[in-house]
């Protein structure tokens, strides 16, 4: 237990943090003093309905319906309690206020009031859009994260499938939970079409919808079907500023779950927008060049022909400049989109075209949908993202540069694709049950005919096909280690699902490691919970079971001595990690001074990630912009701990790399610096 008890003397202020944040914007900023009268008063509120929460928990058999409705409310006031997150006096009264709904909805669940009637809505047609807020709870980390849901004018329970438009805020970086609810209780939003839900996610409050707030806008929405039924080929993605750029991302990453798409402003890449093309704050090596392909827009420009895009710029906005190259991108590649310009207007939406904009998508949204589609033309830099309504990219020759396909239904057991840089696809027609038959299906692939029969129970087509040498069909799941879809790196890709931390109940050999892993450990926890608005779970090395090797990413920190779960796991890790040298391939490198940093998929569960000693890879650097809130580092890195500012990296990256397509090393580092390697 020494590690464990020690880490929690760190992270509770015993030990001065090591990062020099202060010479970087914080995110979220500290917060107002309040008096102290009132912060009791607060606390004793929160502490009595979170005691109030459990008890009517353990003696309710549907707990997981009611209470994120309830705990969401009392969560918001907690956090701003526990961060200094207080930004304005009359927060206060809005923490209040939401204590008080948390009450009523407390009392109410135990009633009997589930779904939207907890929420506060009648069930009775209103002349107005009725706004209410509710929770869910993360798979990500169990904390319960915030939404905000218009519901259309004239809706009544049980009426048939509706229209969905997902809104993606803006960035305001003191628009932490209490400010976020507070406003989506009381104010309709940009736009409520008639007849319309509108999903106003959280996303994590400050991330661009990137990576935890990405994954927690396809949790919003899976949420909010469970409320009312959802129309699935009527959704669309919606948003404005730091929302833009979170529709942009989406729009290009998820093409076809979107029957529209709807960016305004917004930031479409890294370099560019954040002027590095002309000064570099850091190095842009080939590995860190690559990794922005997993966020920049410009690269995945092709996959929106698979949507309807309707972009808006203010005319003398500077962040028009951005979808400009998109527009232009995308003509050359042939794939026309509407760009509604406001005229005269700088970052802000005019009243004409909004009007312009709701016109086009409720025409959009009234089209016939086909299905199966007859064409797809679908690229993809990251198997995070490989789906593109009955295709399905199953592997790439290699992670962060181009795989693409292009598909057509020609016949009624015919399809046509030409590839390039994929290695299995999986096509899969259970949504549409395409061809109708068991018959077999002609897919002439690169030249090639390939006769593929269905191998799926569902009704449709369901089989793979994979290069070896020439394109065949796979009978068999592959069981070797091999990137695939959510397994496929890098490092930031394991806190984008469950995971836990793995604290080590020893030290590490060398003390200069030691005192650094103390230090991260402290800034991972402490990063998660306050610009991640996440709950950090730690679990001791000697208390990981068997339920978290199968459903989590172990982060586990330590060297492979002092955390004794990496010890159990080392032979099978590429990387070695001893008292004498940490080797990597053919390199060597001083534990003295330096240690281990990577992804790999758990020995005990291919299924997992195991990430060593790294939280999430971007820093207090990006905090002014979510421009650069991108990964910073690939698969596997080495870090000289005896670096002092670790404000952009965790230490100086002395090498890193990606593993192969089978996970194994490559044969050389891409990025080494040989003077720091014992060759």
């Amino acid at each position: 237990m020494y590690r464990f008890a020690l880490f929690f003397v760190f992270l509770f202020g015993a030990v001065a943090a090591h990062s020099r944040a202060d010479e970087f914007k914080q995110l979220p900023p500290a917060g107002i003093e309040i008096d102290a009268g009132i912060r009791g008063e607060l606390s004793a509120r929160v502490a009595d309905l979170d005691s109030r929460i459990e008890a009517s928990a353990k003696g309710s058999a549907d707990a997981d319906r009611w209470a994120p409705d309830v705990e969401v409310l009392v969560r918001a006031v907690r956090l701003a309690l526990d961060h200094n997150g207080f930004f304005k006096a009359s927060e206060l009264k809005d923490a209040g206020m939401l204590l008080d709904e948390a009450d009523r909805r407390l009392k109410a669940a135990m009633r009997g009031d589930r779904g939207l009637k907890l929420l506060g809505y009648s069930g009775r047609s209103s002349e107005k859009p009725t706004l209410v807020v509710g929770g869910f709870t993360s798979r990500i980390d169990d904390s319960v994260q915030p939404y905000g849901l218009v519901i259309p004018a004239g809706y009544r329970v049980g009426r048939g499938e509706s229209r969905l438009d997902v809104w993606l805020h803006g960035r305001g970086d003191t628009k932490t939970e209490i400010p976020f609810l507070k406003e989506r209780m009381t104010k309709v939003g940009e736009y409520a079409p008639a007849k319309t839900f509108v999903l106003h996610p959280f996303g994590r409050h400050c991330v661009a919808f990137k990576f935890a707030g990405e994954t927690d806008v396809y949790e919003a929405i899976e949420h909010v079907s469970r409320l009312f039924a959802v129309d699935r080929d009527r959704i669309a993605m919606r948003g404005f500023s730091m929302g833009g750029a979170g529709v942009w991302h989406l729009a290009v990453h998820d093409p076809t779950r979107w029957f529209a798409a709807n960016p305004g402003a917004g930031f479409v890449d890294t370099i560019v927008y954040q002027g590095w093309d002309k000064t570099k704050p850091f190095e842009i090596t080939e590995n860190r060049q690559k990794l922005l392909n997993w966020y920049d827009v410009l690269p995945w420009t092709t996959n929106l022909r698979n949507t309807n895009l309707i972009a808006y710029s203010g005319e003398v906005d500077k962040q028009r400049a951005a979808a400009e190259r998109v527009t232009s991108l995308a003509k050359q590649e042939g794939v026309q989109y509407q760009h509604i310009i406001g005229k005269g207007m700088g970052h802000k939406i005019d009243s004409n075209s909004a009007k312009t904009i709701d016109a086009a998508l409720g025409k959009l949204a009234s089209a016939k949908t086909e299905s199966p589609r007859t064409q797809i033309d679908f690229s993809t830099y990251l198997l995070r993202y490989h789906e593109a309504d009955w295709l399905s990219v199953e592997g790439l020759e290699e992670q962060f540069l181009p795989g693409r396909i292009r598909a057509k239904i020609v016949g009624d057991h015919a399809i046509e694709m030409t590839t390039s840089g994929v290695t299995r696809l999986r096509l899969d027609f259970a949504k549409s049950a395409w061809p109708g038959d068991e018959a077999k299906v002609t897919v002439a692939i690169d030249g090639q005919t390939v006769r593929v029969s269905d191998t799926g129970r569902a009704t449709g087509l369901q089989c793979e096909i994979v290069w070896d040498g020439a394109w065949l069909q796979a009978m068999d799941d592959d069981p070797a280690l091999r990137k695939r879809p959510g397994m496929q790196g890098p490092i930031d890709d394991a806190f984008c699902e469950k995971f836990v931390f793995v604290s080590p109940s020893r030290p590490a050999t060398h003390g200069k490691v030691e005192r650094w892993i103390d230090r991260e450990m402290q800034y991972v926890s402490k990063r998660w919970q306050t610009l991640m608005r996440g709950k950090a779970r730690w679990v001791n090395d000697v208390d990981v079971t068997e339920e978290m090797v199968s459903t989590c990413n172990l982060v586990c920190f330590g060297d492979f001595t002092s955390n004794r779960y990496l010890a159990s796991i080392a032979a099978g890790l590429p990387i070695g990690w001893s008292r004498e040298q940490i080797t990597v391939g053919n390199k060597t490198y001083n534990p003295v001074s330096h240690a281990a940093v990577m992804c790999f998929p758990n020995p005990k569960n291919p299924n997992r990630y195991v990430v060593v000693n790294s939280g999430m890879t971007f820093r207090d650097f990006s905090n002014i912009s979510n421009s650069r809130q991108i990964a910073m580092l690939p698969d596997w890195a080495i870090i000289d701990v005896d670096t002092t500012n670790d404000l952009i990296f965790a230490g100086d990256v002395v090498a890193d790399g990606f593993f192969d397509e089978q996970w194994k090393l490559k044969t050389e580092p891409t990025n080494d610096r040989d003077e720091a390697a014992n060759d």
